[in-house]
């Protein structure tokens, strides 16, 4: 453990998982279930706590977006055909 209060040693978990001391979190104001950006630069990650009370940090997409993902996604026919007869072997 560091004595320098803006600095810790942590350990990288299982799928990459870490754990900020709850001190920080105490003085970030960062619960259990906010949510948190985090952001790389160059090779530091930065994690801020959520500026604004209510600020949704996804975007809701309406039925023609989705639609129009979906057909952007889809395979052409023929790739689609040889990659179902490879499944179906």
């Amino acid at each position: 453990m560091s004595t320098n209060k803006k600095e810790e040693w942590l350990r990288v978990l299982g799928k990459g998982m870490i754990t900020l001391p709850k001190r920080w979190r105490s003085e970030m104001g960062i619960e259990t279930g906010d949510i948190v950006k985090a952001k790389k630069t160059g090779n530091k990650v930065v994690i801020e706590p959520q500026e604004e009370v209510g600020q949704v940090p996804y975007r809701v997409y309406s039925d023609t977006e989705i639609d129009e993902f979906l057909e952007e996604d889809k395979l052409p026919e023929d790739l689609a055909a040889n990659v179902q007869r490879k499944l179906s072997a």
